[in-house]
């Protein structure tokens, strides 16, 4: 799904006929297909990282395999999603393996029998409802080799991101458990 008027008319439903855990299920796994659709990534090249209500620590929303393992503390220096939240703005980063950042996250294995893959560029946006920062997105490109990543993220595709993301963002706060941190096993 490309087009984001559908996404949002979609959304809409999902909000009057799922409550609770299956409709936050539902948006996260909307957003995530419709930005892999959008860049031409895999479901698991979209990242979102929620904030807890302290405003002190990331955790992610998806992809699922990431959901339990960890916490990203908003004060870590060499965390690109910890970077996006202070900033309170988008970052593109095309030579992401020549950057210091937390590796941690990429050795997550992506499910039994799949192979870890490191990020070679990635970008991502803050997450907003009103003033208040709720989380981040990144959208990555990981390969077992750069030249198999494919092009560079664009200031044009940051900015559809940036823009995209705030009509969806609500959908997020709607169905997001208020205690949301990451651990929901």
């Amino acid at each position: 799904m490309k087009d984001i008027t559908l996404l949002l008319e979609k959304m809409k439903m999902t909000l009057t006929e799922a409550k609770g855990a299956e409709a936050f299920a539902a948006v996260l796994g909307d957003i995530a297909t419709f930005y892999s659709d959008v860049f031409g990534l895999r479901k698991d090249e979209v990242a979102i990282l929620l904030a807890n209500q302290e405003k002190t620590v990331l955790s992610f929303a998806c992809p699922d395999y990431l959901v339990n393992s960890g916490l990203i503390p908003v004060s870590s220096p060499d965390a690109f999603a910890s970077q996006i939240f202070r900033l309170g703005r988008g970052v593109i980063e095309n030579n992401f393996n020549q950057v210091k950042h937390l590796h941690l996250f990429e050795y997550v294995r992506m499910g039994e029998g799949k192979k870890t893959m490191p990020i070679w560029k990635v970008m991502g946006s803050l997450l907003k409802s009103g003033e208040e920062k709720i989380g981040v997105i990144e959208l990555s490109r990981k390969a077992p080799a750069p030249e198999e990543t494919g092009e560079d993220f664009t200031p044009e595709q940051l900015e559809f991101l940036d823009r995209s993301i705030a009509m969806l963002t609500p959908f997020l706060v709607k169905t997001m458990p208020g205690d949301f941190r990451g651990k929901l096993t």
